[in-house]
């Protein structure tokens, strides 16, 4: 990060979509190194795809992607759906924000930038209506649940999986 140069967090335009899609295919490694029995690096990466996804969250009303940046270099992104829960007689239903992905590049986290970058999410879904934010992760070692605990945020379910072979 430059020491001349202040982080600015924004939404994410059009023209980000090469360094969006660098730090996906980081985001996504990271989690395949803590989870490889779940996970896998595809080879080659479909780009095609993943751009078509990126612009269709940029034109969805009920989505946001934000950015940081220094300097013309994307240090970081969350990318945030608006949600509503299925309607039930045997439950409460939510308007929420759904974070899908948080990312920070390696070389620079630890600084505050995920925490902006969360914040970025909740204002936009509080101004979207939302009473809640709710988001999934995996768990292993080097996961982000404390990163996401240290926030305020807490396990309401969880997944079990035992092994039948």
């Amino acid at each position: 990060m430059s020491t001349r140069t202040t982080v600015r967090f924004r939404r994410a335009a059009e023209t980000d979509l090469d360094q969006v899609l660098a730090l996906f295919h980081e985001f996504h490694e990271f989690h395949v190194r803590g989870v490889p029995d779940r996970l896998r690096v595809p080879h080659p990466y479909d780009d095609a795809a993943a751009r078509e996804t990126l612009l269709g969250i940029l034109h969805n009303a009920d989505a946001a992607l934000f950015v940081a940046e220094d300097d013309g270099r994307l240090l970081g992104l969350a990318e945030v759906y608006l949600r509503h829960d299925t309607p039930h007689p045997a439950a409460i239903d939510y308007v929420y924000g759904y974070l899908q992905s948080l990312i920070v590049a390696a070389s620079i986290r630890r600084r505050g930038l995920g925490r902006q970058l969360v914040a970025a999410a909740e204002q936009w879904s509080r101004e979207h209506g939302a009473r809640e934010m709710r988001l999934a992760c995996w768990e292993f070692a080097e996961g982000p649940l404390p990163f996401y605990e240290a926030l305020g945020y807490r396990t309401m379910k969880r997944t079990l999986v035992r092994s039948l072979g």
